[in-house]
């Protein structure tokens, strides 16, 4: 029984490898050889040839930051806390009395640089700043604010 079934599988075995070779006739009016073009191997053969590029690490963003990560760092960027407490008008020009968290008072015209602040323009009851900072990816940006006149608190 052994022998037998040994059989049939080495009969199996040949039957499955054997091929059977069938020939294709060409007619006349086709050439028998046809070559076909491959414009990619040839853009990537052209591309080998030409001189490596180098990728600036520092200018890629991080891919892997998730969007909730991202928007609470973003959130908890460090600003100066500045208030505007008065406006002042001197013969035309005006000059802004402000006010930080720590009740330390400035007093600032059109270019004053306080920390990583500028002031940019002194309306009537506003001004408009601009904060230099880092971002999460280390660039370098400006943000501009307006700051209100704070109305007086009457108890």
């Amino acid at each position: 029984m052994r022998y037998l079934v040994i059989f049939l599988l080495i009969l199996l075995l040949i039957s499955c490898s054997y091929k059977e070779e069938k020939k294709i006739s060409v007619s006349k009016g086709l050439p028998k050889k046809t070559e076909i073009e491959d414009i990619e191997l040839k853009n990537w053969m052209k591309s080998l040839e030409e001189k490596p590029y180098k990728i600036g690490i520092s200018k890629l963003k991080n891919p892997f930051i998730a969007p909730e990560i991202l928007k609470s760092a973003m959130e908890k960027k460090e600003k100066k806390p500045l208030d505007l407490v008065g406006i002042l008008e001197k013969r035309g020009e005006r000059i802004a009395l402000l006010q930080d968290n720590t009740r330390k008072g400035y007093i600032a015209r059109v270019g004053t640089k306080i920390g990583n602040i500028e002031i940019l323009e002194i309306g009537k009851d506003y001004i408009i700043i601009e904060e230099e900072g880092t971002n999460i990816y280390g660039e370098k940006e400006k943000n501009k604010r307006i700051l209100y006149l704070k109305k007086e608190r009457t108890l």
